[in-house]
């Protein structure tokens, strides 16, 4: 009788490099100096370090800068921006722009519109293409194909991403927790979503917790959109531990901040047949019968509402995640204010 042995088992793999060969890994960091040392990185994403950089001293400079370009650009602006909120907007881009060579040949930028803007379908498109035309004046050479706005995920917001498509400018639909924002947004055509895997709050240095994480619907709308050829992308985000990290290895793409990827590079090694075992994403189940239909909220407000706003907390998490983001802004605006007096 033949003898049967077991294969040998895969000699043990980094958690990092474990996770980029499954999932597309952002940085979520504006310090150039770790980025690289963590990398390589597809695109460079975050949103509230970059408000709390504004206040940095270290870039004094490049806020000193942005508001000089603003005065000389009020004027082409008038009436459609303040002066702090385009002094704000022209910081923000010029940190992102900084991240260009610590992301790939082809990685973009994403820098999100004023979140006050959530509710306003005509701001939100008119920002989208200040962006570009602000973009050009601080880097003529940069390829504004490479440049995402990252968008809150309002029916008004998602609208006005629907209007971007057709002009020919990115988004990305944020501050989303539900399969009915995840569907609206591919209708939209945003280039991606980046649904919170814990509501905001969870990561603001509080006692917060959140105990409906919505880790399960990275699975479900990477499975929809692909099921209906729909080309946008999941970036998953905003997770707490590593554990929950590794059991989305397989999700398109992933943004993680300087600390989590650095604790995923130092962690133990393990065969990759045991990280296997851990991803959702591996072996999943097909889709689901109710998400095999595709469903249309394009043109039907009243039956999004509907379907958003009972789908446990997802609207509350929303509109929380915008008032937090909200709270950056008013702060990055007073900033601007306090300089120009002083």
């Amino acid at each position: 009788m033949a003898t049967i042995t077991s294969a040998p088992a895969s000699k043990p793999v980094n958690l990092l490099d474990y996770l980029r060969s499954k999932t597309s890994v952002d940085i979520d960091c504006l310090d150039v100096k770790a980025a690289t040392e963590l990398g390589p990185f597809t695109d460079y994403n975050t949103q509230w370090e970059a408000s709390m950089q504004l206040s940095d001293p270290r870039n004094a400079a490049l806020l000193g800068q942005s508001m000089g370009l603003a005065r000389e650009l009020q004027a082409e602006h008038e009436g459609s921006v303040t002066f702090e909120e385009l002094a704000v907007e022209i910081a923000m881009i010029s940190l992102s722009l900084r991240m260009i060579p610590v992301i790939s040949a082809t990685g973009a930028i994403h820098v999100m519109c004023n979140p006050l803007y959530s509710w306003d379908t005509d701001k939100v498109f008119k920002t989208g293409h200040r962006f570009h035309k602000l973009c050009r004046v601080l880097d003529p050479d940069f390829d504004r194909s490479r440049l995402i706005m990252k968008v809150p995920s309002t029916w008004e917001g998602l609208q006005a991403c629907r209007k971007l498509k057709a002009d020919g400018i990115k988004t990305l639909a944020t501050t989303l927790f539900t399969m009915e924002q995840a569907i609206l947004a591919g209708e939209a055509g945003c280039t991606s979503i980046s649904p919170f895997a814990h509501e905001l709050r969870a990561h603001l240095g509080t006692p917060y917790h959140d105990i409906e994480p919505i880790l399960s619907l990275y699975l479900a709308a990477q499975q929809y959109f692909r099921h209906h050829a729909i080309p946008t992308k999941i970036k998953s985000c905003g997770f707490t531990t590593a554990e929950e990290i590794m059991s989305m290895a397989g999700v398109d793409a992933m943004t993680l901040p300087a600390e989590q990827l650095e604790e995923l590079r130092v962690a133990p090694a393990e065969p990759p047949e045991s990280l296997d075992k851990r991803s959702v994403f591996h072996g999943a189940a097909p889709i689901l019968d109710k998400d095999a239909v595709r469903r249309s909220y394009m043109d039907d407000k009243v039956g999004f509402d509907r379907a958003y706003c009972t789908n446990g907390r997802g609207r509350a998490k929303t509109e929380d995640s915008i008032a937090v983001f909200c709270g950056f802004q008013i702060q990055a605006e007073e900033l601007v204010r306090t300089s120009e007096l002083n």
